[in-house]
């Protein structure tokens, strides 16, 4: 599923500014809601923008930091992506202070956006913590931390947390949390195959089962 669905994704991600923009407020709508409704909340922003009903809490934050910053992040993102001098956690690194910048995403969503973008990191969110039996505050960030300073000096943490995904496994991250959900609500999805799909779907309104 990972290899199938997720090179999509990193590659409609990197494309421009606003493919960037709306991976990430796709994840921003995801936060404490169930999967199989994000679809039509992304939709719905994509066509009302600020105006969106989804939009609510720090997802309104989320929204107005991307709209201003989108071409940076961008281009931020692109330069990591493409650096020959930088190993795969390295670059994990380097995306997470990127991300972790954006106003409402801490460790689990900024580790999505990673996974999203270039296949690195991935989401511990309140299903993997169950899952993998993980202490949910060691994998809180302070919001104080988010500035670049801030952030420099809770490196250990992001670091502790990069290292995490990766022992467990970026594709295995994936692929084992669209089992969990699809064993989850059989009501939603037909199984882990269609969960995953739909990450790509929600995004460009294409399938792509190959």
């Amino acid at each position: 599923m990972f290899k199938v669905h997720n090179i999509k994704i990193n590659s409609y991600a990197q494309r421009n500014p606003d493919n960037l923009f709306v991976v990430i407020m796709m994840v921003s709508l995801s936060i404490q809601q169930k999967w199989s409704l994000v679809g039509d909340m992304l939709s719905d922003m994509v066509e009302n923008k600020s105006d969106c009903l989804y939009l609510w809490g720090n997802k309104v934050s989320t929204y107005e930091y991307m709209v201003t910053h989108k071409h940076f992040i961008h281009g931020q993102m692109m330069a990591v992506l493409k650096s020959k001098n930088l190993t795969d956690h390295g670059k994990a690194i380097s995306l997470m202070k990127i991300f972790l910048k954006i106003d409402g995403l801490g460790l689990a969503k900024a580790g999505f956006v990673c996974q999203l973008v270039g296949g690195l990191v991935g989401c511990m969110d309140v299903h993997n913590i169950k899952t993998y039996g993980l202490d949910h505050k060691a994998l809180s960030l302070n919001k104080k931390l988010k500035t670049s300073k801030g952030l420099e000096s809770n490196r250990d943490k992001v670091e502790k947390y990069i290292t995490l995904c990766h022992d467990y496994g970026t594709e295995n991250l994936w692929n084992s949390w669209c089992s969990m959900i699809a064993d989850k609500y059989p009501k939603d999805f037909v199984d882990s195959n269609h969960v995953s799909e739909v990450h790509y779907t929600y995004l460009t309104g294409e399938y792509n089962d190959e």
